[in-house]
């Protein structure tokens, strides 16, 4: 997992040090605070191949956008000529820059990865981690079926799937394909007197197979969720938040997600309080004069804020 990161002169971040990060990491801040930025550098760090569909990645699109998307990937100041993300994490250390001349100037083992409207990259030395952004809108059925067919085909994904869902409802004791004249679905099995449409069995249901199968499909090292709240009921946002929990326990994965809800900073804390192991971290950023700045909370200043009811968004 990354244990730290360094960001130098990306997008609004001058300098900002990010130490003590967990499995999980909530990101938090106001509107315009850098957290989609936040996600763009980590995942850009862990997987350069990222670069090319980076202006898609998280935020909308349109028409020429793109064109223009790179060239403030620099922090728009005077005299800054170099930008820099750097983590450490599986070992070793991570390094990405990005400057607008295509000598470099600096030292090291670095490969381009990145020439796209007059900015160029560079990274090394490790091979990219595995990683993969979660789409905050659910899928249509056929996406569902897709994603979930890909899942159970994986080794003993069939039943990883069902073990997930029974630890945030007790409930379940199958997950399966119902193959019909008219159009596949999946079906849950709760213990009534028959299986039943996986949209039937809740909202928060619906979310978490997605997520697994997605995640048990794919098997990244790194998970990605921007506005990990969207289109989830404040009532289920707990259940959700166990199974997030969960599933990077198991995969051993680490995730980076981001809010702006308060209600689900407040889930988060309750399922990885009723965890054995508390291995959540709220990354809070928030705007200075000179630019982003951040810190990362461990669960005594979460429990802190939350008990005084101190907004950290």
């Amino acid at each position: 997992m990354f244990e730290s990161i360094s960001i130098k002169n990306f997008r609004g971040f001058g300098n900002l040090a990010l130490n003590g990060l967990k499995r999980v990491n909530l990101i938090v801040g106001k509107n315009n605070a850098g957290k989609t930025s936040l996600l763009e550098a980590v995942a850009s760090l862990a997987d350069p191949r990222v670069l090319g569909r980076l202006p898609i990645l998280f935020r909308a699109t349109h028409g020429g956008y793109p064109r223009r998307f790179y060239r403030w990937l620099i922090r728009d100041d005077d005299g800054v000529t170099l930008a820099e993300v750097a983590g450490h994490g599986w070992g070793t250390n991570y390094t990405l820059l990005f400057q607008h001349t295509p000598n470099p100037e600096f030292d090291g083992p670095y490969q381009k990865v990145l020439e796209q409207n007059g900015l160029f990259g560079w990274w090394g030395p490790e091979k990219p981690l595995r990683s993969q952004v979660i789409s905050v809108r659910a899928p249509d059925s056929d996406q569902m079926v897709k994603t979930f067919a890909q899942a159970v085909r994986q080794r003993d994904g069939e039943h990883q799937i069902e073990s997930l869902l029974r630890t945030v409802d007790p409930r379940v004791s199958k997950a399966r394909v119902d193959v019909a004249e008219d159009g596949n679905v999946i079906v849950v099995d709760l213990g009534l007197s028959e299986m039943i449409p996986l949209a039937q069995a809740g909202e928060g249901m619906y979310r978490l197979v997605w997520i697994f199968a997605d995640l048990l499909g794919e098997h990244p090292q790194l998970c990605f969720i921007d506005e990990v709240e969207n289109g989830i009921h404040h009532s289920v946002l707990a259940q959700v938040w166990s199974g997030i929990a969960e599933v990077a326990q198991r995969l051993d994965l680490q995730v980076f997600a981001t809010t702006h809800s308060d209600e689900c900073l407040r889930a988060a804390h309750e399922a990885f309080a009723s965890r054995p192991a508390y291995d959540l971290s709220v990354v809070q950023l928030f705007r200075v004069e000179d630019g982003v700045q951040g810190r990362v909370l461990d669960r005594k200043h979460i429990e802190a804020a939350i008990a005084g009811d101190i907004d950290l968004r």
